[in-house]
């Protein structure tokens, strides 16, 4: 099996995760996961960047020892890429054991290749970037990657050789012209070459938070020397020989446009000096803005992930989980993959709206009530229409091409023709008019579930949570990403289900957009007659028996007893009481109500329950003393 061994830059740990970093994260988790599901031996890593003067200055600020701040500050990135089914191999961080002897044996080989020398640093250094700057390179006496304020340093420093790799370098990137990407960043990269190269300090000696110069304890190894290391560290460097052998070199360093110097330059020459394979690519990824303004925090208007996915599952009423989805495929989508994308709400709404729950979700709603209708939810044993193979087919090839190229939004065009052609072949193929010609009907149907089956496998990478939830419905065992080669659908016979997706309403979005929500403790009710009311006849009623009924998540059959008789009641509780827990029960229920049937089962009666607003949550009404079957509530 093919190995992929991708990496994200490791993150800063001074600031909480926003949606920049994550969606970094996120795109490296697609294509991790693209590459598993097309039988890659994938290794990927990611974690935090920890030693560093502001880390230092930080935890004094706050009274803190400088360990304890990274432990938990590690601690939080980690949940939240946990909850963004971040799929890592390893969660790396640069105050871990193995990766600081890495750091050690690297200076020391370096040092010893004369690679590392001692001398005197004299210049601007930015606190904020951890980066060294020359004269020319400030902007309005500020740095120019940050705007923040620069300090003038004279100090001993360790520094790297940098300018005896030069040639090299040089040669190596004409000839390995797609070394990095965008092409842009290639450019920018070679220009530096060939203008020349400068020796870089390599150490620090104002901060002791970190990894001591393993020959000169009063030196502290420079936060972005010790960062780059981690990559090698990650895959057994010194502790795993056949791991490392397997592994190295990286097939992909992901990382942002900013640090493309570092990664592009410094990097290969360091690995060129302790004489390692160079990473087969990199490639920098743009910045997303927010409503057109450059994400800042001295703006505010940095992008909390946690909770924007919190605040949409409330807004949408769906799941926590369903809503990272969201955001993942909205993050995947909106922008081409290597140039700065624009996070507007408008859009969001629109891809969720359009994309999701209108293409995708209906789709699978349409589709399973046509199933529903006309063969009672089993699925046909017939081949699917050869026009849409064909089709597939044709949308797998450039699939599979923009994936190569890490064009993530284009991957996403050419599932989204696979739904489109879906949805148009309802219109085209109208199958309510083939009732009785049962080989078209059959063919349409299966041709509709086929499709749906193959989208969602195409989708994984984007939407874990939900794509598992559908394959898991169609019963679908296959899930590896290839051509559409055969039945992917399993199962005999099929489950409605509420929808994946369910559409917002305008004027939801609108309050949404102008930072308002409906008021939900706010009852408004129309007042009835008490004569109206002694209408309903309600009694105690006890549980006897409870089962699922076939076919649906919600609906609960239930056999109760009225002391003088038993009916059967059909609930939609069934997604917050399971069979076991309601037997036994006295419920009240409205004994008079005119009988109904629900999925074939006659309901004699109705019982009562309390729910919220957004219907997360519901609970039965029961009577706190024990009393008779069939006794009247009045």
């Amino acid at each position: 099996m093919e190995k992929f061994y991708i990496t994200t830059a490791i993150y800063y740990v001074n600031s909480k995760p926003h949606i920049g970093s994550v969606s970094e994260a996120i795109a490296a988790d697609v294509i991790a996961r693209y590459k598993r599901l097309s039988n890659f031996d994938v290794f990927f890593s990611t974690g935090t960047d920890e030693h560093s003067q502001k880390i230092e200055a930080k935890a004094k600020e706050l009274g803190i020892d400088p360990q304890r701040f990274v432990d938990e500050a590690a601690s939080l990135w980690r949940n939240i890429f946990d909850k963004f089914n971040i799929s890592y191999s390893r969660f790396i961080r640069t105050s871990d054991s193995d990766h600081m002897e890495v750091v050690k044996d690297f200076f020391t080989k370096m040092y010893e290749n004369g690679d590392i020398y001692l001398s005197t640093y004299e210049g601007w250094y930015c606190v904020r970037d951890e980066t060294f700057l020359k004269d020319s390179e400030l902007v309005d006496g500020k740095c120019p990657h940050c705007g923040g304020e620069v300090q003038k340093l004279s100090e001993d420093n360790y520094f790297f050789r940098l300018s005896k790799y030069r040639d090299a370098l040089l040669n190596f990137y004409l000839e390995n012209p797609q070394f990095v990407e965008p092409e842009s960043r290639y450019n920018e990269l070679l220009n530096i070459l060939k203008s020349g190269l400068q020796d870089i300090s390599v150490s620090r000696k104002s901060f002791k938070f970190g990894i001591h110069v393993p020959f000169d304890e009063d030196h502290t190894i420079y936060v972005w020397y010790d960062a780059l290391i981690n990559y090698v560290s990650a895959v057994g460097y010194l502790t795993d020989k056949d791991k490392f052998n397997k592994y190295w070199p990286a097939d992909l360093h992901l990382i942002g446009k900013d640090i493309t110097r570092f990664h592009g330059i410094v990097w290969p020459a360091m690995l060129m000096s302790v004489g390692l394979p160079l990473p087969k690519k990199i490639f920098a990824h743009g910045f997303w803005n927010l409503e057109g303004m450059k994400m800042s925090k001295s703006l505010g208007n940095v992008v909390d992930p946690i909770d924007f996915v919190e605040n949409f599952s409330k807004l949408s009423n769906i799941s926590f989980e369903k809503s990272v989805d969201v955001l993942r495929y909205y993050l995947s989508r909106e922008a081409i993959f290597g140039l700065d994308g624009d996070f507007r709400m408008e859009s969001f709404f629109r891809r969720y709206n359009s994309d999701l729950a209108n293409d995708y979700g209906n789709l699978i709603n349409r589709t399973l009530n046509m199933l529903a209708k006309y063969k009672n939810l089993e699925v046909p044993s017939y081949s699917v229409d050869p026009e849409f193979v064909a089709f597939s087919k044709e949308k797998f090839a450039s699939f599979e091409e923009s994936f190569e190229k890490y064009g993530l939004s284009f991957a996403l065009d050419r599932v989204f023709e696979i739904i489109s052609y879906l949805n148009n072949y309802i219109q085209v193929k109208e199958p309510w008019k083939h009732t009785n010609d049962i080989n078209t009907l059959n063919t349409v149907l299966s041709t509709l579930l086929e499709g749906i089956a193959y989208a969602t496998i195409l989708l994984q990478p984007f939407m874990p949570n939900v794509t598992k939830f559908v394959l898991d419905e169609f019963g679908v065992e296959r899930r590896n990403i290839s051509e559409y080669n055969g039945k992917l659908v399993k199962k005999n016979v099929l489950k409605l289900f509420e929808p994946i997706f369910p559409r917002l309403e305008k004027e939801t979005i609108e309050l949404e957009k102008k930072g308002e929500t409906k008021e939900e403790n706010v009852v408004i009710v129309s007042k009835i007659k008490y004569e109206d009311f002694t209408k309903l006849d309600l009694r105690v009623a006890k549980i006897l028996s409870a089962r699922r009924v076939k076919n649906s998540d919600k609906l609960i059959e239930l056999r109760v007893s009225l002391g003088s008789e038993e009916r059967t009641i059909v609930a939609g509780i069934g997604k917050f009481y399971s069979e076991e827990e309601l037997v036994g029960k006295k419920i009240v229920i409205i004994a008079n109500l005119e009988e109904r049937k629900l999925m074939g089962i006659t309901s004699q009666g109705m019982l009562l329950a309390a729910s919220t607003p957004n219907k997360e949550n519901l609970s039965l009404l029961i009577v706190d003393k024990d009393i008779e079957e069939g006794a009247k509530i009045s």
